[in-house]
């Protein structure tokens, strides 16, 4: 047993790296019975787990969803890591290990050698199924909730007769298993090696496109990306270089060491002149009328040579518009935003900064749809 007593050693490198999907397929195929033996605890899987608004979601369904969450969720995957991470680890495997080899002893240390590298599988495998156990509720839960939103999503797609078609499905379809370095054939064989059916995800891939299109059909009108705004994702990507601001800043003067009344009293003035404003074109005028005030007209600055917060301040500020007074090192300050350009953004940075921006307002809008569609179907589970 020498060799045992330093297995400590040998054990989790290799081991730890070990995606969650790796292994032969009996492995995959005990990963599935899993969740099989966990959604048919109740009922048959080709009983009805639920209804919306009537279309029914059957135990067969959920499982499969769930077989596919299982290939590579990176919880199970991190819980996993932490455990064979732990410091009991070693004594564990020690454990299981002498146990089995007491049972049937090895002849020669070269036997023992290979022995303990088929236990070390055989440990790290039963680990891998407790956490995969404890993760199907969870996931069955899950899988249920999006077949629900899937079913609500299409159900929409259809009175608006945007469902997508076949061959836009099989092309998202073709360019994932090109992706894996497959083509569809190869992919659906490797998903089902895995556990898991090609059908499914069609599925996801359709109710995805078609709810799409029902946005867009709905709130396409509505959403709008404001050019200021684009200029600011573009001159945050760009290190706030690409943009120029035209600015024009009235600095109400302070002593150097001003106390609480003169220093309350700056800041009063500057809350009457941010009153009167009406557009940069009056800004100078406007602080003719203030003892002590001076304008500025700074002309076009990049945001980078402006200190913080007054940079981002300005970069999120409407043209034609005066910020809140701030205390700076010679007075109270009153910036104002009086225009802006682009100095040397390609036009395709300008569009994808778009892009982004139209996607985070859709995505705002899919949500808050979905959720009214879900508050107002007839959903019953069984």
């Amino acid at each position: 047993m020498r060799l045992l007593q330093t297995a400590g050693a040998l054990v989790f490198a290799a081991l730890l790296a070990l995606p969650f999907t790796a292994g032969s397929s009996a492995a995959q195929n005990k990963r599935v019975a899993v969740a099989k033996a966990e959604t048919t605890a109740d009922r048959p899987i080709q009983s009805i787990v639920a209804l919306v608004n009537d279309e029914p979601i059957t135990g067969y369904e959920v499982e499969q969803r769930v077989a596919l969450a299982m290939l590579g969720a990176p919880e199970m995957q991190q819980k996993l890591q932490a455990r064979l991470k732990s410091p009991k680890m070693n004594d564990e495997f020690k454990a299981f290990a002498i146990k089995r080899l007491q049972a049937n002893p090895p002849k020669s240390e070269a036997e023992q050698q290979s022995r303990v590298k088929q236990l070390q599988g055989e440990f790290v495998a039963n680990i891998r199924r407790q956490i995969e156990k404890d993760f199907v509720p969870t996931a069955r839960k899950q899988a249920l909730d999006e077949l629900i939103d899937e079913r609500l999503k299409l159900q929409e797609a259809k009175k608006l007769s945007v469902v997508a078609a076949d061959d836009e499905v099989e092309r998202i379809l073709a360019g994932m298993a090109e992706r894996n370095k497959m083509n569809t054939a190869q992919f659906a064989e490797h998903l089902t090696k895995m556990g898991a059916n090609i059908t499914v995800m069609r599925e996801r891939i359709r109710a995805s496109l078609s709810w799409t299109d029902v946005i867009r059909r709905k709130f396409g009108h509505q959403i709008s990306v404001a050019n200021r705004d684009v200029d600011k994702m573009v001159a945050s990507v760009q290190g706030q270089d690409d943009v120029e601001l035209r600015i024009h800043r009235v600095l109400l003067n302070l002593p150097p060491t001003p106390d609480q009344k003169r220093l309350a009293q700056r800041l009063s003035d500057a809350e009457n002149l941010r009153g009167r404003f009406t557009g940069c074109k009056g800004m100078e005028q406007m602080a003719r009328g203030v003892p002590g005030a001076r304008f500025d007209n700074l002309g076009d600055r990049r945001p980078s040579s402006l200190p913080e917060p007054t940079r981002s301040l300005l970069l999120a500020a409407h043209d034609d518009e005066l910020l809140p007074a701030t205390i700076g090192e010679n007075g109270v300050e009153l910036w104002a935003v009086c225009g802006r350009k682009i100095v040397k953004a390609a036009d395709a940075q300008r569009e994808t900064a778009q892009n982004e921006l139209r996607q985070k307002e859709f995505e705002i809008m899919s949500k808050k749809y979905l959720k009214d569609l879900r508050t107002d179907a007839h959903i019953e589970y069984r």
